[in-house]
């Protein structure tokens, strides 16, 4: 179980400005990459740290998360440090989509969540059984459960982490 405050995005948020573009240059570190999330955003964010000061646990979004072309690992790195445990949408880009498996960060499509949220509200995901409730407003949204692979991947520190694991143990990539 994972509780703790939103943030609610507008629809559409790129990519490109979760992680400005100046920032892309920077080491693939959640610590590093995590002091401008959401500096294109919004401009209450735009200052070191403007976004992970706020103490957010979940990004509720609308339509395409973190689109935009580029397959920057920054932007999963960057929310991971930021202290973002989860992101709810109801669609997401496809390569940041992969990004967040390859980092073992759920991203969970959710219908009309971002109607029934707003910033602040306190929630509580049960990644097995895909519920999502708001506490603040009484309301429940349902989701796919999470893949437990997806948190085995968190679990080992990542896609590669994990693979190294299970070739050291012998066992089966599934």
């Amino acid at each position: 179980m994972i509780k703790g405050k939103c943030w609610v995005a507008d629809d559409y948020v790129m990519a490109y400005d979760i992680i400005i573009q100046e920032y892309w240059t920077s080491p693939i570190d959640p610590a590093e990459n995590s002091k401008w999330v959401m500096a294109g955003v919004k401009e209450e964010f735009n200052k070191e740290n403007g976004f992970k000061d706020k103490g957010y646990t979940f990004i509720v979004a609308g339509h395409n998360f973190a689109g935009g072309g580029k397959s920057i690992e920054h932007v999963i790195t960057g929310l991971m440090g930021a202290g973002i445990k989860v992101v709810f949408a109801t669609s997401f880009a496809r390569l940041q989509f992969r990004n967040a498996i390859n980092y073992g960060m759920p991203f969970v499509t959710s219908t009309d969540i971002d109607k029934g949220c707003e910033t602040g509200d306190e929630l509580e995901y049960d990644p097995d059984t895909g519920i999502i409730k708001n506490l603040t407003k009484g309301t429940e949204f349902k989701s796919v459960p999470a893949a437990p692979f997806v948190a085995e991947v968190g679990e080992a520190g990542g896609l590669m982490n994990y693979v190294r694991e299970k070739i050291a143990k012998g066992e089966p990539i599934e």
